[in-house]
């Protein structure tokens, strides 16, 4: 366990194959949800994740609520001393919880604990609220293009 809050119920746990699935599809769905539709073919690290995330010892994180993976979080190394937050995803069920607060905390956290200063992110420049949750958290635009927002944040 990675990290567990007041609330018995819920955990941050690093992701482990008999949740791995389900993981996968609440990214999935949440992209669907977002884009209107979605093509399965456009996620290739979700196909491995051992091999495109752990082996590689970046941090994939899920929330768990009781025995129910709610949502996912994953850390990458960008450059030395910069880190990437990718794949924050919270069931549509359980949004608007501080579910994401937490999870991004803790890979916050992690980063720290590895030496990083700087996270960087990226998020479509049309998710408003996803915009709104990066910024009301401390993460700042450094950089738009034709598609999407490029935030940061200084650890």
């Amino acid at each position: 366990m990675v990290k567990q809050s007041d609330n018995s119920r819920f955990r941050i746990i690093e992701i482990n194959e008999a949740i791995q699935e389900r993981a996968i599809e609440i990214i999935l769905e949440g992209l669907e949800e977002r884009f209107g539709f979605l093509d399965r073919t456009l996620n290739p690290d979700l196909r491995d994740i051992q091999h495109n995330y752990i082996d590689k010892g970046y941090m994939f994180l899920v929330a768990m609520l009781d025995a129910e993976p709610i949502g996912t979080g994953a850390l990458v190394e960008e450059t030395e001393g910069t880190g990437r937050i990718v794949r924050m995803s919270v069931s549509k069920p359980y949004r608007r919880n501080g579910y994401a607060h937490m999870i991004l905390s803790e890979l916050e956290r992690k980063a720290v604990e590895q030496g990083m200063r700087r996270l960087v992110l990226e998020t479509n420049k049309e998710w408003h609220s996803a915009i709104q949750f990066y910024t009301a958290n401390g993460y700042e635009q450094y950089a738009i293009d034709d598609r999407r927002a490029h935030m940061e944040k200084w650890i």
